[in-house]
């Protein structure tokens, strides 16, 4: 469903404890601020329509293929197998295990909130909180990570050039960063000025600058 891309301290030392970064879509290159600091894994999705998406749904472009609704599985493999391979690999703080990515593999992150205990940090940059059904569920759920802290930027000018759903995407996300500020112990929500595709380099430091201060390294 997924292969890994690695990213190892250069001066990694079998006998000290990393903090552990789970990176959906693997673009490991724009947590350059940590990757001395932490041990950095890319989830690279076979289909990441199908992989980061909750539960099936149309497509919202004409003409392309309808959203699969894989993420359970997904989780499953991710945090049933890979992670304890990965543990068993290397020398990781289970205290200090971050989960998150940008766009789809933001929503699949928060998503997982709903399933497992297992990150203890949860992040997401312009998450796809425009997903069909995904304001109602975030009402409706009663969240099994509550303690994790979590992170969520997005734009406020996402989905301005559309008109389909993500013309609606700065409402949709406002209202899912406020079903969570309340029903999560430890949200940092965040507007930006931005579009959906704009300024990632900043916006991935700015996410590291966060998680440097999370993970105390």
């Amino acid at each position: 469903m997924f292969i890994t891309k690695v990213s190892l301290p250069k001066e990694y030392k079998p006998n000290k404890k990393y903090p552990l970064i789970l990176l959906n879509d693997g673009e490991i290159y724009y947590l350059d601020l940590l990757k001395e600091k932490a041990i950095i894994i890319g989830l690279i999705p076979d289909k990441r329509i199908d992989d980061f998406t909750p539960w099936k749904a149309e497509n919202i472009k004409p003409g392309m293929p309808d959203f699969g609704g894989m993420a359970d599985e997904y989780h499953k493999i991710l945090f049933n197998s890979t992670l304890p391979e990965l543990l068993s690999k290397y020398n990781i703080d289970t205290d200090k295990i971050a989960y998150g990515g940008y766009s789809l593999g933001g929503l699949a992150a928060i998503y997982s909130m709903s399933t497992t205990l297992v990150p203890n940090i949860i992040f997401s940059i312009c998450g796809s909180f425009w997903y069909p059904g995904f304001v109602q569920f975030c009402l409706d759920t009663s969240f099994k990570n509550m303690d994790a802290s979590v992170y969520l930027k997005n734009g406020k000018t996402e989905g301005s050039k559309h008109n389909n759903i993500l013309s609606d995407s700065p409402v949709l996300c406002e209202k899912v960063h406020s079903i969570l500020s309340k029903k999560l112990n430890d949200v940092t929500s965040i507007f930006d000025d931005y579009a959906h595709h704009e300024h990632l380099k900043t916006r991935y430091e700015e996410l590291s600058k966060w998680l440097i201060e999370r993970l105390c390294i």
